[in-house]
């Protein structure tokens, strides 16, 4: 996902402290739910990093669409058990099915700033600007 293309969407996560991520997601992996997140933006939501990775509530209710099990540093996943989008901080295999939708475009330091982020902080998705 190195070019911006027609199916690429590209947003950012707004935490509180004003720590801000770019990411890009894409249509082609998985249709419906990123359909569904861009009819939604902008939505708020609460943050939580849990196992090294940041969850976001969603709320958005899909299922699977080209599930793995493996995920690497920068990726934006859909995970349908908890409900959640997830940025992972490192390469790990889940411990449930997710659906890898896009990448964090944003710096190391700053996928490395998630760390500091507090549990239930605020969060908002939006388009990027």
């Amino acid at each position: 996902m190195s070019e911006i293309g027609d199916t690429d969407l590209r947003i950012e996560f707004v935490f509180d402290g004003n720590l801000i991520l770019k990411g890009i997601i894409n249509r082609i992996y998985a249709p419906m739910i990123v359909e569904e997140i861009k009819f939604r933006l902008p939505f708020e939501g609460r943050a939580a990093l849990i196992r090294g990775d940041m969850k976001i509530t969603l709320g958005i209710s899909k299922g699977n669409a080209k599930p793995t099990y493996d995920v690497k540093r920068a990726d934006i996943a859909y995970q349908p058990l908890g409900d959640s989008l997830d940025i992972y901080l490192s390469d790990k295999r889940t411990f449930s099915q997710v659906n890898i939708i896009g990448r964090i475009t944003s710096d190391e330091t700053e996928i490395d700033a998630l760390t500091q982020v507090r549990r239930g902080s605020s969060v908002t998705v939006r388009l990027a600007e």
